[in-house]
């Protein structure tokens, strides 16, 4: 269904409401049930133009694309509607555009990343094919109108239409981080999510990621990986942790664990759904590792099957008031993501299946 159809429903069927109705409402309540209304169209509308939609292959793309570039090509494929059998000219007026890019982008600004998209190329490869494409094969900006079209190029069709299996993001999550490595990772987490992890080879993730060869590990892993994962915990629902897999030395390969923010955030409300999740799922686990303040000895903090707090170095429990210390502790610490049982979860349920 177009916009203007829609949109011309919706009109009917509110004017229909209020003329079979009328004799309810006053004037104040008519304007606050219009407004009622026309929010729930404009955040239905946003919704659903905020998906965005590719093939596995597609997103694992490898090109060099600044952050405007890819938010300008994430939000124009966030216009493809799922049922669409062909590509169209997909138009945003200018003033959608800042919207969804929530910054400012002047008439100055078109034609130089109009230039750099349509000459840079990106690559798709993998077992069976490589193949090199561009995006767009047109973009136009009527200067009258002040509106941008785009039309996607017709090798993208398998990519982007009609799609069995696809990567599904969200385009509001892409436009808010700020580096570009959290903008395609977040893609990659959106296409495993139902999986809960994934592996790269260290080689494999830099290439798909185009992270500059000056990069040595140790830059990699603090501008790309740390960074990546800060903003989408921050502001995604969705996010990641990685475990390092090394032979000898060398890290070779990357275990990406993924999250969903709204599970763990619901035993992170507040310490009593904390204490209830951890009794539930980490008896005798090892929980943290400590120093007793009061004589200097280690211990290794678990909890029995009774769901009291245990030190299992001396098998010995815990009395009632260190415990609530060591609870208001531990709860901090899961909310500052440091508690590594939680972050092995993903691990060992992967690996029991």
């Amino acid at each position: 269904m177009s916009f203007l159809h829609f949109t011309m429903s919706f009109l009917h069927f509110t004017m229909s409401f209020l003329h079979s109705y009328y004799v309810f409402f006053t004037p104040l309540n008519i304007c606050n049930v219009l407004i009622l209304l026309m929010t729930l169209l404009y955040t239905c509308l946003m919704t659903k133009n905020n998906i965005i939609r590719t093939s596995h292959q597609l997103n694992h793309f490898r090109g060099n694309y600044t952050k405007l570039e890819l938010d300008f090509i994430y939000s124009f494929i966030s216009e493809i509607r799922e049922e669409d059998k062909d590509f169209k000219k997909y138009s945003l007026s200018l003033s959608e555009l800042q919207r969804k890019l929530n910054k400012p982008f002047k008439t100055r600004d078109i034609e130089p990343i109009f230039d750099t998209l349509m000459s840079k190329k990106f690559k798709v490869n993998n077992n069976k094919k490589l193949a090199i494409y561009n995006f767009f094969i047109t973009m136009e900006f009527d200067k009258e109108k002040r509106l941008l079209s785009v039309k996607f190029s017709p090798d993208l069709k398998p990519h982007l239409l009609k799609l069995d299996q696809y990567a599904r993001g969200n385009l509001k999550y892409i436009l808010e981080f700020k580096s570009m490595y959290s903008k395609r990772l977040y893609m990659l987490i959106a296409q495993w999510k139902k999986r809960g992890t994934f592996k790269y080879k260290v080689e494999e993730i830099r290439e798909v990621l185009a992270v500059p060869e000056v990069y040595d590990y140790g830059n990699f892993k603090r501008r790309v990986l740390k960074t990546a994962e800060k903003e989408l915990f921050e502001k995604s629902n969705i996010y990641f942790e990685y475990e390092e897999i090394k032979i000898g030395k060398k890290v070779e390969s990357i275990l990406f664990i993924i999250k969903n923010k709204a599970i763990i955030d619901d035993y992170l409300i507040n310490i009593t759904k904390f204490i209830d999740y951890m009794r539930d799922n980490h008896v005798n686990d090892d929980i943290l590792f400590a120093t007793d303040k009061n004589n200097g000895v280690e211990i290794i903090i678990s909890i029995s099957k009774k769901g009291m707090l245990y030190d299992k170095y001396q098998n010995i429990e815990i009395d009632k008031i260190r415990a609530k210390e060591i609870w208001n502790t531990l709860f901090s610490y899961a909310k500052k993501k440091e508690l590594k049982c939680l972050k092995k979860e993903k691990i060992e349920k992967e690996i029991q299946q």
